[in-house]
């Protein structure tokens, strides 16, 4: 794959000998690497939504903003005493 040298920018990276990236052959490990920090990015701004929304909730929660347009059914229980007597 051709590059334009001015599209990219090199990263110097010191990890442990026994980091699991150098279980990936020689060739691979630069792509790979690209690839994991990418997806670390993208969960991580996914998170951080996640959070937000999570802050919002609990706000509406707390402050009783949040209001139900449901009713509840109420309950009733019928109660046949005649069938009871009976048994």
């Amino acid at each position: 794959m051709a590059r334009n040298k001015t599209k990219y920018k090199r990263l110097e990276l010191r990890l442990p000998a026994d980091h699991p990236l150098f279980r990936y052959p020689p060739g691979q490990r630069a792509a790979r690497a690209r690839e994991l920090i990418d997806t670390g990015i993208r969960l991580e701004e996914r998170l951080l939504e996640i959070e937000r929304q999570l802050a919002g909730i609990a706000q509406k929660l707390t402050g009783g903003a949040c209001t139900s347009t449901r009713k509840a059914p109420k309950k009733t229980v019928e109660f046949d005493v005649e069938a009871f007597m009976n048994l």
